[in-house]
């Protein structure tokens, strides 16, 4: 699969789940996506398709087409990365209605080389098979490695049609420049985006957000987190989006890349995220025990509270946003 010429090829697979305390499968198709992580990472991220009539009286009725997030990598540190990744879309949610709803997972998920089709679920992602001979005379006898089966955290994220029907709201396929979405939801985006650490978007292009028109607006509505400052990736950089060089060369490291607005809409969100401050708190403290290591758990409640810090002291909000916010 994440060798496929085109990201247009979907396999065909099968979904194992639970559903309470039973366990039940549907056939799904599935593709590699993304740009970086499909060519650096060891597992690349996958997006899934349902047909309607499979998916009915599942967990998944009502999804045609989902995202699955896993660890980019195999790293001892993997299950918390995407574990900051999903805080970051769960922090999301009590600051914008316009959000993808997500889910974290424990999944199973098997390369068996074995397969040259993907019939088992979410099987033989590595589609190759090891051929080394015995006889020189017998093209059939063969050493195949064995299957790998792999544990791990991992997100399933809502396609955008679906944040928008709940919205009532219609997907904007369109450049939109930021200044002229909509003033207040530009803001808390940009904001957001701040509080993570994230520079790996762009709202202009496109870039890991997507748009909704509601209400005769546009609003922005961002995903895939996981260069952000807050999840710290091992193969995480500061984002060249369009050549255009940021003044920091770390992830934890925040840049504010916001546009300017108008004193009374900044000042009325900056109010919005200081009143969110103990929900967003106790989101993060309600997952300390699912980090493996309770280090990071702390390291990724400092980064939060470091950001509330800017926005209570004049000083830091003033130099660290109000005057780093772009006019072009």
């Amino acid at each position: 699969m994440r060798n496929q010429s085109s990201t247009e090829n979907y396999i065909k697979s099968y979904l194992s789940f639970k559903q309470n305390d039973i366990w039940d499968s549907i056939p799904i198709e599935m593709k590699a996506r993304g740009n970086f992580r499909r060519t650096n990472c060891y597992f690349p991220p996958i997006k899934l398709k349902i047909k309607a009539s499979k998916a009915e009286g599942t967990l998944f009725e009502g999804y045609k087409k989902m995202k699955v997030v896993m660890p980019c990598l195999l790293q001892n540190r993997s299950n918390d990365d995407v574990l900051k990744e999903y805080l970051a879309y769960q922090l999301y949610e009590l600051i914008s209605p316009a959000h993808f709803k997500t889910r974290l997972i424990a999944l199973e998920f098997t390369d068996d080389p074995n397969k040259k089709m993907a019939d088992d679920p979410l099987a033989a992602i590595f589609m190759e098979v090891t051929q080394r001979k015995f006889y020189a005379a017998n093209d059939i006898i063969f050493t195949r490695r064995k299957p790998k089966t792999h544990h791990f955290n991992a997100i399933l994220i809502e396609d955008v049609k679906n944040v928008a029907q709940r919205n009532d709201a219609k997907v904007l396929d369109r450049f939109v420049h930021p200044l002229a979405q909509d003033s207040q939801a530009s803001l808390r985006n940009a904001f957001f985006q701040f509080m993570i650490g994230n520079t790996d978007f762009s709202t202009a292009y496109g870039h890991n957000q997507k748009l909704l028109f509601l209400h005769h607006k546009a609003l922005p509505v961002p995903y895939d987190f996981d260069m952000s400052g807050l999840v710290n990736a091992s193969y995480a950089v500061v984002s060249n989006i369009n050549d255009q060089n940021l003044p920091i060369n770390e992830v934890t490291q925040r840049h504010y890349r916001g546009f300017q607005r108008d004193t009374k809409t900044t000042a009325a969100v900056r109010s919005e995220f200081l009143a969110l401050k103990g929900e967003m708190l106790q989101a993060v403290e309600e997952y300390k025990l699912v980090f493996e290591n309770q280090k990071t758990f702390q390291q990724t409640k400092d980064f939060i509270l470091d950001f509330f810090k800017i926005l209570e002291s004049d000083v830091r909000y003033r130099k660290e946003i109000i005057e780093q916010a772009r006019i072009k």
